[in-house]
């Protein structure tokens, strides 16, 4: 286990020295706030805010988060792609092999490190979705002409719920991406082929009818969004009554697991008979 943090900690610290990763993570996080603020901009427009006498902040910060986790979901899956396969390319994985961590543990610790450019994403479209959001409404329950029709309480709740709902899906799907690194034979074909497969699922999954709920994939921001963000731009702007229910959250945070599980160790075979 130690191999698999000495690898997750050297990952993270290089990932902190890489200036395109830096200029990847403001791209994204301006992307959700000018989201964000051309939502607010539509609904001055179309004059949506006259008879909104509260919650006037949640709309933009659901269009400008669900923005930026989307792009962050591509993004992240095309370093996962990039990660071992480019290494393998350069040499930069035999050192860590030959400093007492074996294949498997660089996989993991690649795995992890994972875990936090997810996590940072979310928090960061997040925080940079609020901004915006926070500057031209207010997040108060959802008042029109005096009449409350959601709560703050139930609003927060759910938007925590998409929220959660969205890390396994995102771990698996980074998973996939470490997994096609490590069968691939370099970094462009590695990278083209995760975004491909991707991209085809996300455009086929409708066909898949309820059974696309039982791929991890479809509990992911897309496009296509099949996921609990789905319904909450309507919900938030009171055009729909649609909530992640109970089930589906339980759907949402089992499917992810097997598969996760089983993209790593098909990764892990590949891996261990690849040449270094």
């Amino acid at each position: 286990m130690s191999g698999v943090l000495r690898v997750a900690r050297a990952e993270v610290y290089r990932l902190l020295r890489v200036r395109a990763v830096w200029i990847t993570t403001i791209m994204i996080a301006v992307a959700s706030a000018v989201t964000a603020w051309a939502s607010h901009l539509e609904a001055l427009r179309e004059g949506v805010l006259d008879p909104i006498d509260s919650g006037s902040g949640w709309a933009p910060l659901v269009d400008g988060w669900r923005a930026g986790l989307v792009l962050g979901v591509f993004v992240t899956l095309a370093h996962a792609a990039r990660s071992l396969a480019g290494d393998r390319e350069s040499g930069v994985i035999r050192f860590s092999i030959t400093r007492s961590a074996s294949r498997s543990h660089v996989l993991l610790g690649r795995f992890l490190a994972g875990l936090v450019l997810i996590l940072s994403a979310i928090l960061v479209t997040g925080a940079a979705a609020y901004l915006v959001a926070w500057r031209v409404g207010d997040f108060g329950p959802f008042v029109e002409d005096g009449f409350e029709i959601i709560g703050r309480s139930e609003i927060q709740a759910e938007l925590f719920r998409a929220v959660i709902s969205t890390v396994p899906a995102w771990l698996a799907l980074y998973a996939f991406g470490l997994a096609v690194s490590c069968m691939a034979g370099g970094a462009t074909s590695a990278v083209t082929t995760a975004l491909g497969l991707f991209v085809a699922f996300d455009l086929l999954k409708g066909s898949f009818g309820d059974w696309g709920l039982a791929l991890f994939a479809s509990h992911l921001p897309t496009l296509a969004d099949s996921s609990a963000w789905a319904e909450l731009p309507g919900l938030v702007r009171g055009y729909s009554d649609a909530w992640f229910d109970e089930r589906m959250m339980r759907v949402a945070w089992t499917v992810p697991w097997p598969a996760l599980v089983l993209v790593l160790a098909v990764g892990d075979l590949a891996l261990r008979r690849r040449a270094l």
